[in-house]
């Protein structure tokens, strides 16, 4: 007999089980598999702040925020979306956070740099700041300037001079000064024109005056200034000095060591002479410095000297021009602060810009003095600066080999850098003077890679009706004409140009603010829809002349 075991009868499923079925919940970034939805990136939180009396109640859920808020609105945390304000003036009265009220703004070119320095300068302005913009080679401020009411004084040949001697309104105020503050602001006058004068023919000859002409330009100057009224309306001319050295003062011939020979008087002279003609209008500098100047200066209104019309190929006219508006421009100040000393005005800010600061540095020998000067003296002179180039490079560019370590102290003295886009390899360089973190550097690269491939291209595509869409039959028909004739309408031609969907550089508009070895502060720039419409950041004219024939029509379908 086979003994079998008795199958057991199989236990039915129970569809009333009392355990629990384990539920999936969605974690941070949604329900996680395959066609769930979960998020692969996270959006910024948004951003609110308030006192710890009206959001007391939220603890534990806000972060604290990370981005000082004294200063000009300059956008937006990359990474948090919370406000970002900074400028030099601000975080050094304010803040404290620098020790000189000084930036410096690097990145490729198209990144924004420009853009972010008239956002600057507006904002500092409706602080009661006045910008001066000592050279705008390119004109890319002058637009600005118009708007905030300020004076655009134009310099270049057939357009506009500047006298050397010109005092630009400080006789007067002299006038009005107690004793000491008068001596001290004629001395000063004095040195600036001396300075100016001599750092033009220097400028002109390619070598630096001896020290028997020095001696002997101070005599002249002297003499010129003892003779002048004080009444005068008109400040002297180069014309005015050439005289007086070509009538052998005796104060001159002191220095000039003719002992008495008037032969000898004018060969030791010959020199000079023929420096000072050039400064008259017969040589290369033309009638640049020849004459009175063109415009005078207010020093209660924005400014700039627009050379934008003197030619890239011409530097010495270029170098020996912004010598002379920055003499002029500090002899403002210089006179202005006398004035507050005195208690006569309200202490008036200053704001002063070098944009292209490349550009600058390369036009001539004694530039970079004057830069680094202003460096090392900005908080005895009260005034803030903020100064661009595209790379850490162009400081190490100009010729002289001195002028190389002290434009290198220049980057390394200013309080805050800011950082676009730039190329891998200005990374070692650039870390000698600013702490960057690997990271930090990574991203300073990826900020200058270009748009999409796809993006632009389309502007040489003709559109017509057919290719928008197709026509009912039973409706009346758009006709190409129809459609030529709507963009005709300068309104209707800026909505149809104002492409979103096209991107722009990855990097455009984003920046590092770095003060000492701390973290970097990601910006994010956006322009706002006022700045979009007036044009001050528009560089590429030049490359959409459509839009500037239609900004120029006037509402009456005139041409302005």
């Amino acid at each position: 007999m086979r003994n079998a075991k008795a199958k057991s009868p199989q236990k039915k499923k129970s569809t009333g089980s009392t355990k629990a079925r384990k539920v999936r919940k969605a974690g941070a970034r949604g329900y996680v598999g395959r066609g769930l939805g979960e998020a692969k990136s996270l959006h910024a939180y948004q951003e609110i702040r308030g006192t710890n009396y009206q959001i007391c109640g939220l603890y534990p859920f806000p972060l604290g925020g990370g981005s000082p808020i004294v200063g000009v609105p300059l956008g937006r945390n990359v990474m948090t979306g919370e406000p970002v304000c900074c400028d030099p003036i601000s975080w050094f009265m304010k803040l404290r956070l620098i020790s000189n009220p000084s930036a410096f703004v690097m990145a490729n070119p198209g990144l924004g740099k420009s853009s972010l320095i008239r956002r600057m300068c507006m904002g500092l302005c409706a602080f009661g700041v006045n910008p001066m913009i000592l050279g705008d080679i390119k004109g890319e401020h002058v637009a600005m300037t118009r708007l905030l009411g300020g004076a655009v004084l134009e310099l270049g040949r057939g357009v506009g001079r500047i006298n050397p001697l010109d005092d630009f309104g400080a006789m007067a105020i002299a006038r009005q000064l107690s004793a000491a503050r008068k001596e001290e602001l004629l001395a000063e006058i004095h040195d600036r024109r001396r300075g100016l004068v001599a750092s033009l023919i220097s400028i002109q000859r390619k070598s630096p005056l001896n020290e028997r002409e020095h001696n002997m330009l101070d005599r002249c100057l002297s003499v010129l200034e003892d003779a002048q009224d004080e009444d005068a309306q008109k400040p002297p001319e180069m014309a005015d000095l050439l005289r007086v050295l070509r009538s052998r003062p005796d104060r001159v011939r002191e220095v000039a060591l003719d002992r008495g020979d008037d032969a000898k008087y004018d060969a030791l002279t010959e020199g000079l002479e023929s420096s000072f003609n050039t400064l008259c209008g017969a040589g290369s500098f033309g009638d640049m410095f020849a004459g009175q100047s063109t415009d005078q200066i207010d020093p209660s209104r924005p400014l700039v000297f627009d050379l934008s019309r003197i030619p890239q190929s011409d530097n010495d006219l270029r170098a020996a021009t912004l010598m002379a508006c920055w003499s002029a421009g500090f002899g403002v100040v210089t006179a202005s602060n006398l004035m507050a000393d005195d208690g006569l005005i309200e202490r008036t800010r200053y704001f002063v810009v070098l944009d292209e600061l490349w550009n600058t540095l390369a036009a001539g020998r004694g530039l970079v003095d004057q830069v680094n000067s202003l460096t090392r003296l900005n908080r005895a002179w009260g005034v803030g600066q903020i100064m661009a180039s595209h790379t850490p490079s162009d400081l190490m560019a100009v010729r002289d080999e001195d002028d190389r370590h002290k434009a290198k102290g220049i980057l390394d003295r200013c309080g805050i850098k800011i950082l676009g886009g730039l190329a891998k390899a200005e990374m070692p360089l650039l870390t000698q003077s600013v702490s960057l973190s690997q990271r930090e550097q990574e991203q300073l690269a990826n900020w200058q890679d270009p748009a999409a491939w796809t993006n632009g291209g389309e502007e040489d595509i003709v559109y017509s009706n057919d290719d928008v869409f197709s026509v009912n039959a039973n409706a009346p028909g758009i006709s190409d004409e129809e459609i030529q004739e709507w963009l005709s309408d300068p309104e209707n031609m800026e909505w149809y140009e104002d492409d979103r969907t096209s991107s722009p550089p990855p990097g455009q508009g984003k920046f590092f603010i770095k003060v000492g070895t701390r973290a970097g502060i990601p910006l994010s720039m956006d322009l706002t829809g006022t700045e979009r419409r007036s044009g001050v950041h528009d560089t590429e004219g030049k490359w959409h002349e459509a839009k500037a024939r239609a900004a120029r029509i006037t509402e009456d379908g005139e041409q302005s």
